[in-house]
């Protein structure tokens, strides 16, 4: 008797399908979001709550995505390794290292 769940090809192409779309999503949503973000001055970002250090590290962490997305895409190139999640490791919270 087994536990947990079977390990069948249905199951690995549905956990695949299901990261790929993720990253196609999540990567749409960092473009709307950082869209947002450039339009929208630090002073109402900071009226709405945040410090001046934190609208930076905002807007670090989304241009960071951004980019990550634009050589995802391939829109465009990265020439020098570079670890993404400087700045956003600082927005992500719990449960990721």
């Amino acid at each position: 008797m087994s536990v947990g769940l079977s390990i069948t090809k249905q199951e690995i192409d549905q956990r695949a399908g299901d990261i790929a779309r993720g990253f196609q999503r999540h990567f749409n949503d960092t473009a709307t979001l950082q869209s947002f973000l450039a339009q929208t001055a630090d002073a109402d970002l900071i009226a709405l709550g945040y410090t001046a250090g934190e609208v930076a590290i905002l807007k670090s962490a989304f241009l960071d995505l951004t980019q990550l997305a634009t050589v995802w895409s391939g829109a465009a190139t990265q020439g020098a390794p570079k670890d993404f999640r400087t700045f956003v490791r600082q927005v992500w919270g719990v449960g990721a290292f």
